[in-house]
């Protein structure tokens, strides 16, 4: 259980990360400057050279394959609704939880059909 434990421990460390780099991002979305923070943080990445994200399956597809020991960017996921039971008036509310959405880019690939060539 403790690799378990490790793996959610490691998740919560990422999401706390992303949600503290989208914290000030969520202003320019308030003020109408970007239209999502995903945005904001394709921004970020952009700066850094990350123009073309995809998810490792994605890239897959496409003949291309993750250099070993990449770390991934983050970016939030589709938001996904359930709901709860509110225990002191039964009534029902609806919450939207975002995951994290593991991409990487294209500086982070190699074309796999080529022999290892970016």
């Amino acid at each position: 259980m403790k690799t378990n434990d490790n793996k959610k421990s490691n998740i919560q460390e990422k999401r706390n990360y992303l949600k503290c780099l989208s914290r000030p991002i969520q202003l320019l979305v308030k003020e109408g400057t970007i239209d999502t923070v995903n945005e904001g943080l394709k921004e970020i990445y952009a700066d850094e050279g990350h123009t073309d994200l995809k998810t490792i399956h994605q890239w897959n597809k496409v003949g291309k394959q993750v250099i070993k020991g990449e770390k991934a960017l983050l970016l939030w996921g589709k938001p996904q609704s359930f709901e709860v039971v509110n225990e002191d008036t039964s009534e029902i509310d609806e919450l939207d939880f975002y995951p994290i959405c593991f991409v990487f880019s294209q500086k982070q690939v190699i074309d796999s059909k080529k022999g290892g060539k970016k």
